[in-house]
């Protein structure tokens, strides 16, 4: 139910982890640049999802109605955010970045984005993940 990627890892392709109903938690190593469309796309059971600092983009839909989602880790390495990435993540309130607001600013963010992020949701920033 929970899964940390290898470090040999270097993207997520998409659809693959898409439906994989028992999983709960991700951890995404800094070696992860990318992950794909729909990669994680309900997984209805998945909490929280930390992302490595290596990762520069997050592909549409890549957690899709992922609806027990309740906490996500970005590092401050991400540069673009894809359509409907957290889209139907009704229960998401907290968005762990560990970059600046500046840097949170810059980050080109896809179609649907306000309507992803609930009024509930807070942004954190300068997060640093517990390892």
């Amino acid at each position: 139910t929970s899964i940390t990627i290898p470090d040999s890892v270097t993207s997520i392709g998409n659809y693959a982890f898409s439906d994989c109903e028992s999983l709960t938690s991700i951890t995404i190593p800094d070696s992860v640049t990318s992950i794909g469309e729909k990669a994680f796309m309900y997984c209805y059971n998945l909490e929280s999802v930390t992302i490595g600092n290596g990762v520069t983009s997050i592909g549409s839909s890549a957690f899709y109605n992922c609806t027990s989602l309740t906490s996500v880790a970005i590092g401050k390495d991400v540069t673009s955010i894809g359509d409907r990435a957290f889209y139907g993540c009704i229960n998401l309130i907290n968005i762990n970045f560990c970059g600046t607001v500046n840097e949170w600013r810059k980050i080109s963010k896809g179609d649907k984005w306000n309507a992803q992020v609930h009024s509930n949701c807070t942004i954190t920033y300068n997060y640093v993940p517990n390892e």
